[in-house]
């Protein structure tokens, strides 16, 4: 009987082990599962972490270039804008010279008297000159007719007749001519954002 005992004891310690066995691998197996989903969450955080790192320092990296190239292509408009006026003011004070020499030449008085030839104004009509061409005054309102004023807003030379009959003013003044040309300069060579060159 001891030993019919003995023997039943045996085998339900067997049965028990077994279950506790059985139970502690199922429990480790899912400890071991919950800590893999553990470990690839974490994984998942650190890879996201880092991506969200990678992209943050490239679109760092990005706007420090635009910056960068925004500046560069300043410069270089500046540049070009400064290099312009440098050139526009060596073109137009070679003609200014040019200008000068002219009005002091033998050919300047006629060229004064034939600005007006060609003009039909009223009977009332003044003739507007420069100051330095007051010595023609005489010879313009004996040949025309017409009233001669000097002008000090005219610098270079030319005329403009003031017709108040018509109401108009007739401009035939270098200075007007040269404004103009300088205008035209600026229009010609001038600064288009889509390209970001000169246009020409």
């Amino acid at each position: 009987m001891d030993e019919l005992q003995s023997e039943k004891l045996e085998k339900f310690m067997v049965s028990v082990n077994s279950e506790v066995d059985t139970r502690i691998r199922s429990m480790i197996g899912d400890a071991e599962t919950v800590r893999q989903k553990r470990l690839n969450c974490a994984e998942d955080e650190a890879l996201l972490e880092a991506y969200s790192r990678i992209q943050k320092s490239v679109k760092d990296i990005e706007a420090d270039y635009r910056r960068q190239y925004a500046l560069k292509e300043q410069s270089l408009r500046n540049g070009l804008f400064k290099y312009r006026e440098e050139l526009a003011e060596r073109i137009f004070s070679g003609v200014k010279r040019k200008i000068y020499s002219f009005i002091k030449s033998d050919k300047y008085e006629s060229y004064i008297f034939s600005l007006i030839e060609n003009e039909t104004a009223g009977e009332n009509a003044v003739v507007m000159i420069s100051e330095n061409d007051m010595i023609f005054l005489q010879k313009l309102e004996n040949k025309f007719g017409y009233k001669v004023m000097a002008d000090k807003n005219i610098k270079l030379g030319g005329i403009a007749i003031i017709d108040s009959d018509r109401g108009i003013v007739i401009d035939k003044t270098l200075d007007s001519a040269f404004e103009d040309q300088r205008k035209n300069f600026s229009s010609r060579y001038s600064f288009h954002k889509a390209d970001g060159g000169v246009k020409r």
